[in-house]
């Protein structure tokens, strides 16, 4: 599945579009990309 997380970073957020099979898992990947990020929030996402 598809999630957009919000992230924090030097106080601005942003969202990075992941793919993974739930929503802890997404998390954790997008803050292997942004080691420095603080993820806020996750949500299921699709492609239009």
């Amino acid at each position: 599945m598809r999630f957009k997380v919000s992230l924090k970073k030097n106080g601005k957020e942003f969202d990075e579009v992941v793919i993974a099979n739930n929503k802890k898992e997404a998390m954790e990947v997008a803050l292997k990309n942004n080691p420095e990020a603080q993820a806020l929030n996750s949500n299921w996402t699709f492609k239009i």
